[in-house]
């Protein structure tokens, strides 16, 4: 039987396909514009979230992979892939912590009316932005952020009594769909950004002016115990911008097979 490992010349070798979601996080309780504080720099990574020159780094961020935190990062090796990619679509997903309108005690609501200010940070990334994405050597993406949809994450429902909060629908049509796939080969080069333009900064602000990328106060919860209630201050969600890439691995080897030579 034929190796698939090592076909003979002119065949094609047998390649495992798998349907596969690469994806990268950017995650910090702040966003301010070149924040190097603890707050500011990206958990996991040693970059601020948002660097001096407005910019989200995915998949090149130094020691953001699967081994540290593979809940925000799924790439083995920092800019590089481990396996071929073949990409169908690109996700761009923001969670913010849902939030009040207003959090300042003191603040009278009534004469001064706005919306959280977590979504005008929503706002300033999403609507003020454009993604850079390079796949291999080639520039694969260079369009404005608002064309990259989530195809899911929370959606709250504020009704007059409660507010439900459950998972979003996975609409395919919130998801950026490629004409045609984006072929890459294992060790090439992987890296995206991010890029909010000087309007946008001014609203996220910088550690010198804070705007709406400053950290967030506690989340002060009321727990019921004996005659008293108590409020706990627990910490609050920090802020999460993610950047996906749909498609398939292709590996060589099939799953449970002894590469030849091994």
């Amino acid at each position: 039987m034929a190796d698939p490992n090592n076909p003979q010349p002119g065949m094609v070798p047998q390649l495992k396909g798998q349907p596969w979601i690469l994806f990268d996080t950017v995650v910090a309780k702040s966003f301010l514009v070149g924040d190097t504080s603890s707050n500011g720099i990206a958990i996991g990574s040693t970059l601020p979230a948002i660097n001096a020159q407005g910019e989200m780094i995915f998949f090149n961020a130094p020691g953001r992979n699967n081994a540290n935190t593979p809940y925000y990062c799924n790439l083995d090796q920092q800019s590089m892939l481990s396996f071929g990619l073949e990409v169908w679509g690109i996700y761009l997903m923001i969670a913010m912590p849902t939030m009040p309108p207003v959090q300042n005690i003191g603040y009278d609501f009534t004469s001064n009316p706005g919306v959280p200010g977590t979504v005008k940070l929503t706002e300033a990334i999403l609507n003020f932005s454009v993604v850079d994405l390079e796949l291999g050597q080639e520039n694969q993406s260079r369009f404005p952020s608002t064309r990259y949809g989530a195809g899911g994450g929370m959606w709250v429902n504020a009704g007059t009594v409660s507010t439900l909060a459950g998972n979003a629908l996975p609409q395919g049509a919130n998801v950026l769909v490629l004409p045609e796939p984006v072929q890459m080969p294992r060790t090439q080069n992987l890296a995206a950004k991010l890029k909010i333009s000087p309007e946008g900064m001014a609203m996220i602000g910088t550690v010198a002016a804070p705007g709406v990328g400053q950290p967030l106060s506690p989340y002060a919860y009321g727990i019921v115990g004996g005659q008293t209630p108590t409020v706990a201050n627990l910490p609050q969600l920090p802020f999460l911008v993610q950047l996906g890439l749909i498609g398939r691995r292709v590996k060589f080897t099939q799953y449970g097979q002894i590469p030849a030579g091994a």
